[in-house]
């Protein structure tokens, strides 16, 4: 069963007296265990269909399934639960809070989520550990380098243990070497935790690291027949 299902998934906006179409009828596949890098100009739609799949958005039409649960007819509420237990993202920037250490920047992102403080914070260490910055859980965002701040990023993202993980070009802001690690790392975090992975980029010299390719351009979606299957490549 995949982890992230868009079926026929189109959205459109207002635009004066006409219609914008964001995405147009987008079909994507993406199984637990599998890496998808998306490509595309800018303007092209990878924006719109992260914030799709994030169920940030609703679409006009189709279906978006996350983990095998339709999202069509969640409420707001429901949404929201589904996302803190389901969904993580990892943002292009980090936005760090600057009074706060590594560790606490996980904690406070599992607020929410009803479970005993106690046990954020170990699973909050263990993540920040499995990223590399185990030394690092008490330092604060300007103690940190730009690399070491994405990595945070990145275990914040999986404190609720998501099973899809929706990332937007996390190598923008790094230079070619902490480029690599962090893409290196996302394929790790994937193999580990088993999530349905999308990376939006523009650095095409790392998407060997992916299983599959998927290319935005003027909403569409053109996807490989390996990712359409939802197999691992």
């Amino acid at each position: 069963m995949p982890a992230l299902h868009l079926v026929n998934v189109t959205l459109e906006y207002p635009d004066g007296e006409s219609t914008l179409k964001a995405l147009d009828g987008v079909n994507l596949r993406v199984d637990p265990g599998s890496f998808c890098g998306l490509v595309g100009p800018s303007g092209s739609g990878k924006s719109s269909l992260l914030a799709v799949a994030a169920t940030l958005v609703r679409p006009s039409s189709g279906i978006v399934s996350i983990d095998g649960t339709d999202t069509t007819g969640l409420t707001d509420a429901e949404l929201t639960s589904l996302r803190r237990e389901k969904i993580g993202v990892v943002f292009q920037q980090p936005n760090l809070l600057p009074s706060l250490t590594a560790v606490e920047q996980l904690i406070i992102s599992h607020h929410f989520s009803g479970k005993p403080a106690a046990a954020a914070r170990r699973r909050a260490a263990e993540l920040l550990d499995v990223v590399g910055l185990g030394p690092s859980l008490n330092k604060r965002p300007h103690q940190l380098s730009g690399g070491q701040r994405q990595r945070v990023n990145i275990a914040r993202a999986l404190m609720g243990q998501p099973r899809v993980l929706l990332v937007d070009e996390p190598t923008a802001a790094l230079d070619h070497e902490r480029s690599q690690e962090i893409v290196q790392l996302l394929r790790r975090v994937t193999d580990e935790f088993e999530t349905a992975t999308v990376m939006v980029t523009h650095d095409t010299e790392f998407l060997p690291l992916t299983d599959s390719v998927a290319t935005m351009r003027d909403g569409r979606l053109s996807v490989p027949a390996l990712t359409e299957a939802g197999i691992k490549g």
